[in-house]
């Protein structure tokens, strides 16, 4: 059991390129993937609150909808921003995490 931790404690505390070329690599490949896919559900999804916002006849409908809509653009735009810094950071960050 004990050897067992130790591998374990080893394993995680692993520096050097065994653990940054990965993370480096990883983040180059699936970052411009994430961007692009949360750009196109956020736009499906954007046209399909502004066409129920669109076709809403009632004005508490239309001002819940109103809500739904920017807080949905808010949101959108935070998780692109996010990912995009992630993309944009990965070189530092790797260093950091190695040093």
């Amino acid at each position: 059991m004990k050897n067992l931790l130790l591998q374990i404690k080893s394993f995680l505390l692993k520096t050097g390129d065994d653990v940054i070329s990965p993370l480096y690599d990883g983040i180059t490949l699936v970052g411009p993937y994430a961007i692009g896919v949360v750009l196109l559900l956020s736009t499906i999804w954007g046209i399909f609150l502004g066409v129920k916002y669109a076709k809403a006849e009632d004005a508490t409908e239309k001002a819940n909808l109103h809500q739904v809509l920017v807080n949905f653009c808010i949101g959108a735009a935070t998780v692109i921003v996010l990912i995009s810094v992630i993309y944009a950071i990965r070189g530092p960050l790797a260093r950091y995490i190695d040093g």
